[in-house]
């Protein structure tokens, strides 16, 4: 198990095993010096029931249709104090921080930008906010609103089942793209394989917290028991 600390930026992905975490579980992840909620995420059942706190929402498909999607998704953009961060293609929605998505067609980034006020795209809104929060701030710029610079992201949520691209109930009632086929989800786990590479060569840990994740490309962190509610310790059995 690793520490949750400030050091640690918590990046909720939307995936169904976030009914499988238990009120533990999330004031364990409530010491995180960051909490990221990504596109339906924070509109979660399970994450409204357990009041969860996020500093930081990101979405990067405002602009194409997701909060149609994800139906209470568009009043939490829209009231929350958390700090929001979308693509620069959807600068109509209000938001803190606009980002370009990069990747290997783009100038060769591989896996990482340094640039920060991009992020790897790699086929997942995860990686372009794992990115820019393992990344500092240029010189005072925006430092006193939202810590970057984080030196261990750990997921939860992110299950990545080749045939299962449901969400968690509440975030979503359409598939996520991974699922659409085997190539496509071939492609994105190995992108998730060399964001873990570059960040570990710039001294920064990511981890997956997912219980019962299949995505192989990403270092695996078991959680404790008393992180998973009563049925999810029963199918770990």
């Amino acid at each position: 198990m690793i520490s949750i600390d400030r050091h640690t930026a918590v990046i909720v992905c939307a995936g169904p095993s976030l009914e499988s975490l238990s009120a533990h579980a999330w004031q364990q992840l409530a010491k995180a010096g960051a909490i990221a909620g990504v596109n339906g995420a924070p509109a979660a059942d399970a994450c409204i029931a357990n009041d969860v706190q996020f500093t930081l929402l990101a979405a990067m498909d405002v602009h194409r249709d997701l909060f149609d999607r994800v139906p209470r998704l568009s009043q939490i953009w829209n009231t929350t104090k958390a700090w929001r961060v979308t693509s620069i293609d959807a600068q109509d929605t209000p938001a803190d921080s606009y980002l370009v998505e990069v990747d290997e067609a783009d100038g060769g980034v591989y896996g990482w930008s340094d640039d920060p006020n991009q992020g790897y795209k790699g086929g997942s809104t995860s990686m372009v906010i794992g990115n820019w929060l393992g990344n500092p701030w240029p010189d005072g710029d925006h430092a006193s609103r939202h810590p970057r610079g984080f030196r261990t992201l750990a997921y939860v949520g992110l299950d990545m089942h080749r045939a299962d691209g449901r969400h968690a109930p509440g975030a979503g009632l359409h598939a996520s793209g991974f699922a659409e086929s085997s190539d496509r989800y071939a492609r994105i786990c190995a992108s998730w394989g060399l964001l873990c590479e570059e960040a570990a060569r710039r001294g920064i840990r990511v981890v997956n917290l997912t219980p019962g994740t299949s995505l192989a490309e990403m270092p695996r962190v078991g959680v404790p028991d008393e992180w998973l509610v009563a049925e999810a310790m029963e199918v770990a059995r």
